[in-house]
């Protein structure tokens, strides 16, 4: 059904610079599990982790086992898969050597983890301890390199409370058994730090991180790579608001998103 609405939504909606001939390759590529199997050579148990190693990269990668280990699927094929409408790394926002990368909403941090010899600094932005606790497992030998921040990020500085019982997290202002946790601007955690690249999925509140993020893009200028067909974002906005902010950005959207006629992705570049 999901292909099904893209194509309906790819005639009467938005192309979103997917032409025939890339919607034809996207209705007939295998589903994640099929291609992740190309990538994921073997997946065991080392304590309280899955501990997964790949063909393509010699690198492990930690994953929690509160979560289903099937969850791996989604984000190996949207970081290794360049014809993934997810993938980052995308034509003018490609990981270049030396750069240092702002991370909002690491996850388990298959990304970071196979751009990080390319790059000079990663800082990690997860409201999930859990996935904390993986990542640094997985980038204990990166600790000079590496610098993970276990907040949520929006428009204000606050403290809100995040469920670590969904694998894709939940933040709310609501009092009601779960974790506290702070809320933070990215200027208020990045301050003066230099940044080159940010990428960010971040469940919806993609826009109002963007709000917090003011004074590092207009310093900064980074390359920017940002989901934006979750429901609470609307991707005109955004791209408004990161012009507003510096004025010469180009961009570029990408993939239709099965529930909403949503590009799946912007990039923005100078």
């Amino acid at each position: 059904m999901r292909r099904l609405r893209i194509v309906f939504y790819w005639l009467f909606y938005c192309k979103n610079n997917i032409n025939t001939f890339n919607l034809i390759k996207f209705l007939l590529k295998p589903k994640v599990d099929k291609i992740a199997k190309k990538f994921i050579k073997e997946i065991s148990l080392n304590n309280n982790f899955f501990e997964i190693t790949f063909n393509n990269i010699s690198k492990k990668l930690f994953w929690p086992i509160k979560f289903s280990v099937e969850g791996i699927n989604q984000v190996t094929a949207e970081t290794f898969d360049n014809q993934d409408w997810h993938f980052y790394r995308y034509k003018n926002t490609e990981i270049e050597n030396g750069e240092i990368v702002l991370d909002i909403g690491t996850a388990e941090g298959l990304f970071p983890l196979v751009v990080i010899d390319k790059c000079e600094h990663i800082y990690m932005v997860e409201p999930s301890q859990v996935f904390c606790d993986a990542l640094k497992h997985t980038f204990s030998e990166y600790s000079n390199k590496t610098t993970v921040f276990n907040n949520a990020v929006g428009a204000i500085d606050d403290e809100v409370y995040f469920n670590e019982d969904s694998l894709a997290g939940q933040i709310s202002n609501a009092k009601n058994g779960k974790n506290k946790i702070q809320l933070r601007k990215i200027d208020t955690l990045i301050m003066d730090k230099k940044i080159t690249y940010i990428k960010a999925d971040i469940e919806g509140f993609e826009q109002e991180m963007l709000v917090g993020a003011e004074n590092t893009i207009k310093k900064n200028k980074p390359k920017i790579a940002i989901t934006t067909y979750h429901k609470e974002n609307n991707p005109k906005d955004i791209i408004k608001l990161i012009k507003t902010y510096v004025p010469e950005y180009k961009y570029f959207v990408k993939g239709i998103h099965g529930e909403e006629p949503k590009p799946v992705m912007i990039h923005f570049w100078i």
